[in-house]
């Protein structure tokens, strides 16, 4: 079994196959809440770009990377799996809290007129930069 707690940023976040929307939601917050969005609509850039060694190398947190190693998942091979298996690229973040070096972002994925999936992603705070430390669980909407 894939543990795929983190391909799951890419599958569960990403929802599927169509376009993404060009909103930015990552605009909607300021301060630290905002860099915490745009680590999610990097994810989002990088699903619709392709781009698996970006997610790789600079959205996911070193834990999450060593859960990856450790089950024998090469996070680009997992994370290309992700990007084929989603039904949608458009993420929208809806609320993050930060608590010290680790936050929450409640992001709502799919396409207009189909339905939309809410999960809640954690992320941690490594230097300037937040990353995805893992999936998390889905939330009611």
């Amino acid at each position: 079994m894939r543990t795929v707690a983190a391909l799951c940023v890419i599958a569960v976040a990403l929802g599927g196959c169509g376009g993404a929307s060009s909103r930015d939601s990552a605009e909607e917050f300021k301060g630290e809440e905002r860099s915490v969005a745009k680590t999610i609509e990097a994810v989002e850039t990088a699903a619709l770009e392709k781009d698996a060694a970006k997610v790789c190398q600079q959205l996911l947190s070193d834990s999450l990377l060593a859960a990856l190693t450790k089950q024998g998942t090469k996070c680009t091979t997992g994370v290309n799996e992700g990007f084929d298996d989603a039904d949608s690229k458009d993420l929208e973040v809806k609320d993050v809290t930060i608590s010290g070096t680790t936050a929450t972002a409640r992001v709502v994925s799919g396409r207009a007129g189909s339905a939309k999936k809410t999960d809640v992603l954690k992320l941690e705070r490594d230097g300037a930069a937040w990353k995805i430390s893992s999936l998390g669980r889905s939330a009611a909407r």
